[in-house]
């Protein structure tokens, strides 16, 4: 090889990283940008709408999570659920009761039932999932649990 060649060698490796670099620099402001807006976004939607996490435990050892789902001011554990799951469930005196969730149907032996955490622990709930407004942070979980 002769001199000119190594010249022109260098001469691409030279403009090629050249490239990646106007490449490696623009990409990193879109990612600055979109984080900005995504941020903003972030901070609108809190105005309207609450993060919240749901637990489905099928009492099989199979448990899913729903987190940092993002609900309507106002909404309810029924509404959550539905807005996750595929849900089947029956109104009664005490509000709404779950009859299924994502296939998974109470029975003679078992029925679901939803929990919350308070102080660190999970606590029975106490009222109709329909009755139960969910606030920014909450924790809930239906738990598919045997009588």
């Amino acid at each position: 090889m002769n001199e000119n060649t190594y010249k022109l060698a260098a001469i691409m490796l030279l403009c090629t990283t050249i490239a990646a670099g106007a490449m490696a620099l623009n990409y990193q402001y879109k990612y600055t940008q979109l984080e900005a807006d995504y941020q903003l976004l972030t901070d609108e939607i809190g105005d309207y709408a609450i993060p919240v996490d749901l637990m489905i435990d099928y009492g099989d050892g199979t448990v899913e999570w729903y987190n940092d789902t993002w609900i309507q001011i106002g909404a309810n554990l029924l509404d959550l659920t539905l807005e996750n799951c595929d849900v089947e469930y029956e109104m009664c005196d005490f509000g709404a009761f779950i009859t299924s969730i994502n296939g998974v149907e109470a029975d003679d032996s078992h029925y679901w039932g939803w929990s919350y955490i308070e102080e660190g622990a999970w606590a029975m709930g106490m009222v109709g999932a329909d009755q139960y407004n969910l606030h920014d942070g909450y924790i809930v979980g239906w738990i598919y649990t045997g009588f």
